[in-house]
């Protein structure tokens, strides 16, 4: 029981820590921008899935990928390989995929591998992303049909 004057402390908002990960450095530096005006996110940028994977210590709530990830460098793992990666190494870890290609067969295999949505790089994509990161965030439940 609290006393007469006693003042309940509020506790601070979660630091959550987001990976973002996309070759594509005209799409990713928008993405951070708008991301660092909230103060309850960490970002770290990757490259490479190789990068994300070795940072994966630092426990990221969620993973934004490109599912298209370096197809023209040699010996680098593409989205789908870095999303099971990850899946592997943190299982409660949320990936969102995030693609510019509209086929009903990249978003089957990245749900079938564990990805929490499949967002398009279109001009609806941060406000989607915004959407997921808060319902992730909030702890919210939503239908994954409504993200994609």
């Amino acid at each position: 029981m609290k006393s007469k004057g006693s003042i309940a402390k509020a506790n601070p908002p979660k630091i959550v820590t987001i990976f973002l990960v996309d070759d594509d450095i005209s799409y990713l530096y928008p993405l951070v921008f708008y991301l660092q005006k909230n103060t309850q996110y960490k970002i770290h940028c990757f490259t490479t899935g190789e990068d994300c994977i070795k940072n994966m210590d630092l426990k990221p709530e969620l993973v934004i990928l490109d599912y298209n990830l370096n197809p023209q460098l040699p010996n680098t793992m593409n989205g789908l390989e870095v999303l099971l990666k990850i899946k592997n190494l943190s299982p409660k870890t949320k990936v969102v995929i995030l693609s510019g290609r509209d086929t009903y067969q990249g978003v089957i295999d990245s749900l079938k591998l564990g990805a929490f949505t499949y967002v398009l790089k279109d001009t609806e994509a941060i406000a989607s992303i915004r959407n997921i990161i808060n319902t992730i965030c909030n702890g919210g439940d939503t239908n994954d049909t409504d993200l994609i």
